[in-house]
């Protein structure tokens, strides 16, 4: 087994509200979560420890809350608020670092953000809320053009076009010189 770059080393919960809703209709239809949940994730890094031998530690935070809008039916309000600590590799550094930080911190943490308030909501008058599965891959730190796929995908294909117009008018050539 290999070690992924990321480790979440630790995690906790520094704060958790939970509210049944009393007029909750257990037979009517459910609004999309998307429309009542807001997730914001946050991360900064941590001094640096000499015992950690070159790998950066990070505390990412998640606030995760739902609130339940003028006359929807949505069974319970919630508002957690997790934090966890994330050890990067060594080896990631620079723009890739905050990156790596950015998508994969706050998708590490989720999972359990996720399992907690099922377990909150599952002790309630209401089924358990898992809440629907996101990415972090919005508003990522950009990387130096020499890094970014695009600049490499376009200088690819510039050397390739480049590789091929001599020969292409080598063919031309021989084409042209017919006996």
């Amino acid at each position: 087994m290999k070690l992924a770059p990321l480790q979440l080393v630790d995690y906790y919960i520094t704060h958790l509200t939970l509210q049944a809703n009393p007029r909750f209709l257990n037979d009517q239809s459910c609004p999309a979560p998307e429309d009542s949940l807001q997730v914001t994730a946050k991360y900064h890094e941590n001094p640096k420890d000499p015992s950690q031998q070159g790998a950066t530690e990070w505390i990412v935070s998640l606030d995760i809350v739902q609130n339940i809008p003028e006359g929807a039916n949505l069974p319970y309000s919630f508002h957690l608020e997790i934090q966890g600590i994330v050890i990067a590799a060594p080896h990631l550094e620079g723009p890739k670092l905050q990156r790596f930080i950015h998508a994969n911190g706050p998708a590490m943490l989720f999972g359990a953000a996720r399992e907690i308030i099922r377990a909150a909501t599952g002790r309630g008058p209401w089924a358990a809320v898992i809440i629907p599965s996101t990415n972090f891959l919005t508003d990522l730190p950009p990387l130096p053009a020499a890094q970014a796929p695009e600049a490499q995908s376009t200088a690819v294909r510039k050397s390739n076009a480049a590789a091929t117009k001599p020969a292409a008018k080598v063919a031309n050539q021989a084409k042209s010189k017919k006996p």
